[in-house]
């Protein structure tokens, strides 16, 4: 049964790498513009997680004094409600585009998204599947919004990341995290996040109000695996130093990733 199991996702994985290579295919006419790595090289960054401990995180951290500051998901809505702690503007929006129904994670229409500065738009669920409709919704939805680009990460970087996961998909925090720590940045700040181990800051998923919960919200799609997460952040963090890159952990964040 395990062997059939096995046999079972290794397909499944392969058929969404098929699917992968098509949509991100040069040659597709409805392709997303990629999220270009190049354009935060030398940048000081800052990931904003929600986490019920990112407010301890970010005690006596100017946020709005990073060149980029990237939130997740409902993430719009804690900086709206606390600008002077989460910070007053939200450059890079990572977001699963599910916008309604019982895993919602917030609506984003264009005028939020163009009120709220938000430059970049990304997606980084668009090579599996049910997420394609999703994706080109949203981007019709966003045609004529100059203020905000719709873009997603590379195959190699999806495919890279995945490897790595043995198969599974990155979370939404997980994605960020590694995308901005494989790329040139001068400075990566870590805050707001304890991989599941922690309820959300109230006001993000009131779905979720114990640590319990936090880790079956992540677990019930059945794609996510937040312990294999942890071991690939952890790899990425040592090699973004050993080029020379200043990771900033906030102290729940180290606890949680390295406790």
């Amino acid at each position: 049964m395990r062997l059939l199991s096995q046999t079972g996702r290794t397909l499944d994985v392969i058929q969404r790498w098929m699917r992968f290579k098509f949509i991100a295919s040069p040659l597709n006419p409805w392709r997303i513009p990629l999220l270009n790595a190049s354009a935060f090289a030398g940048k000081r960054v800052i990931i904003i997680g929600p986490a019920q401990t990112v407010v301890e995180d970010l005690e006596n951290v100017s946020v709005d004094g990073y060149d980029v500051i990237v939130r997740l998901n409902n993430g719009i809505a804690l900086a709206q409600k606390n600008p002077s702690v989460l910070g007053s503007r939200t450059d890079v929006l990572f977001h699963n585009l599910m916008e309604h129904g019982d895993r919602s994670a917030g609506a984003i229409p264009a005028p939020l998204l163009r009120e709220q500065g938000v430059r970049f738009l990304v997606f980084p669920h668009w090579g599996f599947k049910g997420s394609k409709s999703r994706l080109y919704k949203k981007r019709e939805e966003l045609h004529g919004c100059q203020a905000t680009e719709l873009v997603v990460p590379s195959t190699r970087f999806c495919e890279g990341v995945r490897r790595q996961l043995d198969g599974f998909q990155p979370t939404v925090g997980a994605s960020a995290i590694l995308f901005f720590l494989s790329a040139q940045c001068r400075e990566v700040a870590i805050h707001g996040f304890t991989f599941f181990q922690t309820p959300y800051l109230l006001g993000y998923n009131d779905a979720v109000a114990t640590a319990d919960e936090a880790r079956a919200w992540a677990a019930a799609s059945y794609v996510h695996d937040p312990a294999r997460e942890k071991t690939v952040v952890m790899r990425y963090i040592s090699a973004a130093e050993q080029r020379g890159v200043r990771v900033a952990l906030g102290a729940n964040v180290r606890r949680f990733l390295f406790g």
